[in-house]
């Protein structure tokens, strides 16, 4: 016997990459994911608690106990997530091939080692039902490709230029995980955003939909106990 769920199980979430950077002698905050950078060289002996994973990848600061504290040549971004309330999502990984065939093995291929990740995701437009402002992601998403003004409407403008910086993109596939006796799987990613086009019909919700592909970084599977062990 199985669980398997539809996609209204997976919860995306998005950072626009303008969060902070901590570096050597910073103290990691429970329970708080982070993209390492960089990491500091193994010591000898090396730090039982120092950065887990290479540089590139993400993780996620104890929930309970001993944070990692960084060592000198450590930086870690500082992951914010923002909810964004998908009506579709879809992912594509690929890795090509080379023809190394020949008269002993003919039509033989190996992988070529190059990932190649992309993928789209659907929402609709949210305002907040007191201010009418859009909410953050959706603003950060449009700041990805054109300049937002803040007029205050008393002579005050705040000018935001377009921001192409890496975002990254994660997903809860299993929301339905509880306790810590089950286990949280998501799909991680470092993005750059490639297309955004928006909808407003008559007869329809307004809708934008954005496409992306790989950053600087790689695509992992991470998984962790939906709560802190009792």
């Amino acid at each position: 016997m199985v669980n398997k769920y539809t996609g209204a199980k997976a919860f995306v979430w998005f950072d626009d990459g303008n969060s902070e950077v901590i570096t050597g002698g910073s103290t990691t905050v429970a329970g708080t994911k982070y993209f390492v950078l960089e990491r500091a060289p193994v010591g000898t002996p090396a730090p039982a608690n120092r950065v887990p994973v290479p540089a590139g990848m993400i993780f996620q600061s104890p929930r309970t106990g001993t944070q990692i504290t960084l060592q000198a040549g450590d930086r870690l971004y500082v992951i914010n997530e923002d909810r964004f309330c998908k009506t579709s999502a879809s992912f594509e990984l690929s890795e090509g091939a080379v023809d190394v065939g020949d008269d002993c093995h003919p039509a033989s291929q190996i992988a070529d080692g190059i990932m190649a990740f992309s993928g789209s995701a659907s929402g609709l437009f949210r305002y907040d039902p007191i201010t009418e402002q859009m909410d953050d992601v959706t603003e950060n998403i449009l700041n990805k490709f054109m300049d937002v003004v803040h007029d205050s409407g008393g002579g005050s403008y705040t000018i935001h230029p377009k921001d192409g910086k890496q975002a990254f993109v994660l997903t809860l596939i299993n929301s339905t995980a509880s306790g810590s006796a089950q286990f949280q799987n998501w799909l991680f990613a470092p993005i750059v955003f490639t297309s955004l086009s928006m909808s407003f019909g008559h007869g329809d919700p307004q809708s934008h939909d954005i496409s992306f592909v790989l950053g600087h970084g790689t695509p992992i599977v991470y998984r962790v106990p939906a709560a802190a062990a009792a």
